[in-house]
């Protein structure tokens, strides 16, 4: 029985490249013996309906060429669906691809997301909205939130430092709560992550135990005691040694619940969305992706 795919493409990923190539991968996974239906969508509410229909359809699987915000827009439909997710990466960061070992060349991607290997992983949920890398609360969601979309087309991972410096000059931390599996706490923090991958962006890797398959959120939080923390945090996450830094708390939980004192920005798998207070919990088994089963996450 042939098999039967949905090719989800996003037209902005990658700077304009999805577009250029979606044709050609839809001819390469036919020639893989993947029956091939193309949808351009250029929104995560138009992947969203694409991806709602496929399972609706009976396709055995929804393949995604784009970045990790086009994955995200469909992890709603396909969560504990028998429908398989395959990933062509060709955004600009393409870390849940790094993170599961797929590879980044079009003709490889192809030939694993054209295959029968997969992975059962969890997914996580932040409120009603699940994510498959990390949710961020704070700095890196207000960074998210002030990126000029403009800039981003014509300079790509440029306008995200830019941000960065612009808002490190007026981003103040925050006094949090947080509710976890193991108690309650409270701190001045600059950042909080809730990672199910250890892959935060590109090849950096944040949460560095993190595993999409633990039935586990790895939480880390980034508290300010002095004005040396967040330039030390900075250092740190670009040498790897963050997580030795002593203003780091690192927690394992399947559910948390943050509150801040001023409502904090929120950011899932790199997209803006919403703010704080927010719950989240773990997904266990919730997503098959087509991906190596043996290889490591690239570095």
């Amino acid at each position: 029985m042939p098999r039967r795919a949905l090719l989800i493409a996003n037209p902005t990923s990658g700077l304009g490249r999805t577009q250029r190539i979606g044709a050609a991968i839809g001819r390469r996974l036919a020639a893989r013996g993947v029956e091939t239906e193309l949808a351009f969508t250029s929104s995560g509410d138009a992947a969203a309906r694409a991806a709602a229909s496929a399972v609706a359809a009976g396709f055995d699987r929804v393949i995604v060429a784009g970045g990790d915000g086009t994955i995200n827009s469909v992890l709603g439909a396909l969560a504990y669906s028998s429908i398989a997710l395959g990933i062509i990466p060709s955004g600009m960061a393409n870390a849940f691809a790094r993170e599961l070992g797929i590879p980044l060349a079009l003709g490889a991607a192809c030939d694993v997301a054209a295959g029968d290997v997969s992975r059962t992983l969890d997914l996580a949920r932040a409120g009603s909205r699940p994510f498959a890398l990390m949710a961020g609360i704070g700095f890196d969601a207000d960074v998210v939130s002030h990126v000029s979309l403009r800039l981003k087309r014509f300079t790509g991972p440029g306008a995200y430092v830019l941000a960065g410096l612009s808002r490190a000059l007026r981003f103040r931390p925050q006094r949090v709560s947080l509710l976890w599996d193991g108690g309650e706490i409270a701190t001045d923090a600059l950042l909080v992550i809730a990672a199910n991958a250890a892959h935060y962006t590109y090849r950096w890797r944040l949460a560095t135990d993190a595993r999409p398959d633990d039935g586990l959120l790895d939480v880390l939080v980034f508290r300010c005691r002095s004005a040396l923390d967040p330039p030390a945090y900075v250092v740190g996450a670009l040498t790897g040694s963050h997580m030795y830094h002593p203003g780091v708390l690192t927690l394992r939980t399947r559910r948390l619940r943050v509150e801040a004192d001023a409502a904090l920005p929120l950011q899932l798998d790199g997209d803006v969305a919403g703010s704080t207070p927010i719950e989240m919990e773990i997904m266990p088994g919730a997503l098959r992706a087509l991906a190596p089963v043996s290889r490591t996450a690239t570095r």
